[in-house]
């Protein structure tokens, strides 16, 4: 997404030390009720992230994305539910944002399976169209995905440890999150 400066707006903290994000700046955003904002200090300034459980656990999700990749000699990619986070033996770039209709199947959580009338890339861009997508996460909290790239015919077996890699990554957010 674009940088885009919104000015103008001002609110102030109530008693509570709460203060609301106007509709139009949370409607941009695609922000939603219940969803978690991670906060920080930069400078003077607090900023407001969308909290992305996977971005920096790489110790969690490394080791795993290697083996895999290493196993199976297969491009796969491990990407929260709005970038790309890292991949092994592949051209894919770490940073960029997802397509749409990658973030929507994240978001859904549903799982998405090359089909020639109906492919959908992975990058925002248009690039690197999706041979499999396995959501991580919960209903309630959609943390990522396990992403192999359609660059040769997939197996059966290469999709179903990466949907095992995909409910390691849920299991493992949903253990720690509930010791936070």
């Amino acid at each position: 997404m674009n940088e885009t400066r919104m000015s103008g707006i001002i609110r102030r903290f109530d008693d509570l030390g709460r203060i609301v994000v106007p509709r139009e700046i949370r409607k941009l955003l695609q922000l939603h009720e219940g969803d978690a904002m991670e906060i920080s200090v930069a400078g003077n300034s607090i900023r407001l992230d969308r909290y992305q459980p996977l971005r920096f656990r790489e110790a969690l999700w490394g080791p795993c994305l290697t083996a895999f990749c290493r196993n199976f000699q297969l491009a796969c990619a491990i990407c929260d539910t709005e970038h790309v986070l890292a991949s092994r033996v592949t051209t894919i770039p770490k940073g960029p944002m997802l397509s749409q209709p990658a973030k929507d199947h994240i978001r859904a959580l549903e799982p998405y399976f090359y089909s020639p009338g109906s492919q959908i890339p992975l990058l925002e861009d248009g690039s690197h169209m999706i041979d499999t997508l396995f959501p991580a996460g919960t209903k309630e909290q959609p943390i990522g995905a396990v992403v192999l790239p359609h660059y040769r015919t997939v197996t059966d077996e290469e999709r179903i440890c990466a949907r095992l890699l995909a409910d390691i990554l849920t299991e493992t957010i949903i253990q720690e999150e509930k010791n936070i």
